[in-house]
């Protein structure tokens, strides 16, 4: 198990995340890591001790925002909870889209574990409420959360900047509709 970071070693951590959301999303994936370490305020040394490449940092920016995504949904009660969190889903992997080619391209699948596991807990809670409601299929799993996230951010990934938005939407009306319990569904 790994040991709680000291304060001021997460605060550092922190800033690197930040900084690589806003240098990701202002300059692209490819910005020079350099920036990230600077607009945190740190060296490059402290930037790679905590993050070794860019797929490391892109993948822990991510893990962040499922975590928060967790946090939101964690104690839901409305029946459209798991169509909420699906909303939620599309319009991150929209902001996101740079950081999603990255974790695509990473060099071993298993580096993608931790993020797959957080992204079914983050998805449990609303899930298993929208179900109980009649709201979405009753066979939905928690691991098909994987195929829905692929499916709402695969549209978005190659498209140009004046489509993305389009694209996410439709992705999501038709992601939205496939989940929708249906007149004869088995609860």
């Amino acid at each position: 198990m790994a040991r709680p970071l000291r304060k001021d070693a997460a605060d550092r951590r922190a800033a690197l995340l930040d900084a690589a959301r806003v240098v990701f999303a202002e300059e692209g994936i490819d910005a020079p890591l350099d920036r990230i370490a600077e607009r945190a305020g740190v060296g490059r040394a402290t930037l790679y001790r905590n993050f070794p490449g860019r797929t490391e940092i892109a993948l822990a920016v991510l893990l962040d925002d499922v975590a928060e995504l967790g946090e939101t949904f964690a104690s839901p009660t409305a029946p459209d909870a798991f169509l909420d969190f699906l909303v939620d889903l599309s319009a991150r992997l929209v902001r996101n889209t740079a950081l999603g080619g990255v974790v695509r391209a990473s060099p071993s699948p298993d580096i993608l574990t931790p993020l797959r596991q957080a992204m079914v807990k983050a998805a449990l809670p609303s899930l298993r409420v929208s179900q109980a409601a009649g709201v979405v299929r009753p066979d939905l799993k928690g691991s098909d959360v994987r195929v829905l996230s692929a499916m709402l951010g695969g549209g978005i990934h190659n498209a140009r900047p004046a489509e993305r938005n389009a694209i996410a939407r439709r992705t999501l009306e038709l992601v939205l509709d496939a989940v929708r319990a249906r007149v004869g569904d088995g609860a």
